[in-house]
């Protein structure tokens, strides 16, 4: 298999999450989402806010001192391209070569570990988006195993700061994708 830097698969995360939420853009807003605690709209407000935060601190190297994660976001009425001129805007900041050195202002984080929670948050949430639209995820195998890293790197701290519930169990031969999406208290095989 071959590997895959971070910043080429933030990239690719946002291209194929691009394609999702075009998708999704008729979606009723009231549909429930593999995220327990949100329907689509809720999902779909925190996912703009922290995909706007991502794309500033990727352009700015710096978090909004007023509203570092985004939490302020509010979805216009064409969520879709909100959220895909979001994701162009990621690919594009988070893609130089120096994209992961050093920090970002306004995080504790270094950049290398606030990238690698960009890439789980637009993947995760992505594929959230995906499931409560009826759609499936497709991405390289060489994407599922860098998110499978990022998130096996990360999946304890995610529970104890309650981003995370409890691991699901997934087969042995899932495929990397499904491995960490089991790992971040998703059901692979989870539907509308």
């Amino acid at each position: 298999m071959s590997e895959i830097t971070t910043t080429d698969a933030i990239g690719e995360a946002c291209q194929t999450m691009t394609g999702i939420v075009r998708a999704a853009a008729d979606a009723d807003l009231d549909s429930p989402t593999p995220c327990t605690d949100f329907d689509l709209r809720t999902l779909l407000n925190h996912f703009a806010g922290t995909t706007t935060a991502f794309a500033g601190a990727g352009s700015s190297r710096a978090l909004d001192p007023d509203d570092p994660w985004g939490s302020k976001v509010t979805l216009s009425g064409d969520w879709a391209s909100q959220l895909e001129g979001n994701f162009a805007q990621i690919a594009a900041g988070w893609s130089r070569a120096d994209a992961l050195d050093g920090s970002i202002e306004g995080s504790q984080m270094p950049a290398r570990a606030l990238g690698e929670m960009l890439l789980i948050e637009v993947i995760l949430h992505g594929w959230d988006v995906a499931r409560a639209s009826g759609q499936g995820v497709e991405i390289s195998d060489a994407l599922g195993a860098e998110v499978l890293r990022c998130v096996n790197a990360t999946a304890d701290q995610g529970r104890e700061f309650q981003a995370y519930g409890p691991e699901v169990e997934v087969a042995e031969d899932a495929s990397d994708l499904d491995k960490a999406l089991g790992l971040a208290s998703r059901d692979p095989n989870w539907t509308r």
